[in-house]
């Protein structure tokens, strides 16, 4: 029996031309639609021979049939978004307007004028239709340097004349203007003509395939828009996930690497996959009696961190121990609060932990404790950074900690356990170290061999609280120790 009176899912649609070398056009905008978790659908306008070093040729779809596209997507689907690329005659650009103002869409407009690879995509005598058919019925529009100057008639050299040309682009009736900086200083700006407001969105140069930066872009704006962001905090995680895309590029071909829109989404997957090891890990520890004696006065966390996932990327030479891609950005600082798109936490932080730490507290009796995991796993919360960040220098598998309370018994049921433990002596530490180090952790680290041990443990002192740090390669197994650890402690009693 046919379902009646389902809720449709809301839909985006790209209107562009076929890239057969993969790296651009409908086949770049469907992979970043669904990276970003929303189903797209696409009109094809143009299909054109192409690979990595340029465009071989071109063939443009009758508008005819174009329209019946169209007709066949919006007759059916809940479009609330869509993008425009490759539009390489007047009539194209002309045809899609009045179907665009046909059907109310909210269009953002990639102007794409020429391929990254090289090949003229956009007929010269079809850029004033855009300008005076298209853009007037535009949502918003991105063109990047060399497009701007195309569309404004201007030169372009600076941050001031960039916001002079999207003014003047916003003369032809478009809402919002983004300017991209990749041709210039890495800097968007972002204009909205309603309100005659500018915004800045700050950005860095980094290696890797860029062709299909501008689709992918345009996508990932439209994908961001259609799942509720605001459009200024739509244009900054659009301009995230460009830089991903280009960082997970890989050569597929002899000319310029296209950017990698599935493996941009790698960033985001093992974001999730750390916090649900952490969260795994707290359902492991939070109804053992034990473990809350273990707990310090003043509380503590696990910590986790991604792994080194770009190692095997295109520059891998680029990538340093520890320093993740989308860290890359010189902005993102200690007083840093952005929140990644995902919810999982800042995008500048490699370590995630419980946001309010863990505690030791009393039950309604008074007398039995148990083990309080405040807040939830976030990207940012991280206090065992530092510690995870020095033993990962001699082992990248080490990826995750917690620091216990020092006792004696402790350290001995640790090596009843068979765990591995060494020492710290923090009496070693000289006055000046790295501060994203911790000296004595390394310290400690080199007498065991330069081989991390399962525990590192330091007694202590007048002005400083003895600790038990136990280490593993993910959350899970780090709660795992612990419990052998409480394990062995109870058969004590």
């Amino acid at each position: 029996m046919k379902k009646t009176n389902q809720t449709k899912k809301k839909c985006v649609m790209t209107i562009a031309g076929s890239d057969s070398g993969g790296g651009a056009g409908i086949e770049a905008d469907l992979k970043t639609f669904s990276a970003l978790g929303v189903h797209g659908a696409c009109v094809i306008a143009s299909v054109t021979s192409q690979n990595t070093t340029g465009v071989q040729a071109v063939f443009d779809i009758p508008t005819e049939h174009i329209g019946k596209q169209m007709d066949s997507v919006c007759s059916d689907l809940e479009i609330v978004f869509a993008k425009s690329g490759m539009l390489s005659s007047p009539e194209i650009v002309a045809f899609v307007a009045e179907k665009v103002r046909e059907y109310n869409l909210s269009l953002v407009v990639d102007p794409v004028m020429a391929a990254e690879a090289g090949g003229e995509l956009l007929r010269k005598d079809a850029v004033e239709m855009m300008a005076s058919a298209l853009l007037p019925v535009s949502y918003a529009v991105t063109p990047n340097i060399f497009e701007a100057e195309v569309l404004s008639g201007m030169k372009i050299k600076n941050k001031e004349d960039a916001k002079a040309a999207a003014v003047k682009i916003a003369e032809t009736g478009v809402k919002y203007v983004i300017v991209t900086g990749g041709h210039l200083d890495a800097k968007d700006i972002v204009y909205d003509s309603i309100n005659r407001e500018f915004t800045t969105l700050s950005g860095t140069f980094v290696k890797g395939g860029t062709h299909g930066t501008g689709c992918t872009y345009s996508s990932a704006l439209v994908s961001y828009l259609a799942r509720g962001f605001e459009f200024a905090q739509a244009c900054e995680f659009a301009k995230k996930f460009v830089v991903d895309a280009i960082l997970f590029s890989e050569n597929i071909g002899s000319g310029v690497a296209p950017v990698n829109p599935g493996g941009a989404r790698a960033v985001f997957s093992q974001r999730a996959a750390v916090i649900e090891n952490i969260s795994a890990a707290r359902e492991l520890l939070k109804n053992d009696d034990v473990f809350p004696q273990l707990i310090p006065e003043s509380g503590t966390n696990i910590s986790m961190t991604l792994s080194d996932i770009f190692k095997d990327s295109i520059y891998p030479e680029y990538y340093a121990s520890g320093i993740l891609p989308h860290l890359q950005n010189p902005a993102a600082d200690k007083t840093d609060k952005i929140i990644g798109a995902d919810g999982f936490g800042s995008f500048n932080s490699a370590a995630a932990a419980f946001s309010g730490g863990i505690h030791k507290v009393k039950d309604k009796t008074g007398v039995s404790f148990s083990a309080a995991f405040l807040g939830n796993p976030i990207f940012g919360a991280d206090p065992l950074a530092k510690i995870l960040k020095s033993a990962q220098d001699f082992d990248e598998t080490v990826r995750a900690c917690i620091r216990l309370k020092y006792a004696e018994k402790t350290v001995s049921h640790c090596d009843q356990s068979g765990f591995s433990a060494c020492a710290n002596n923090r009496a070693a530490e000289p006055p000046k170290c790295d501060e994203t180090k911790d000296f004595g952790i390394i310290s400690a680290i080199f007498e065991n061999g330069e081989i991390v041990p399962d525990i590192i443990y330091e007694t202590g002192g007048e002005d400083r609280e003895g600790a038990v740090f136990v280490f593993g390669t993910d959350a899970i197994d780090v709660a795992n120790k612990v419990l052998m650890i409480c394990d062995g402690i109870r058969k004590q009693k």
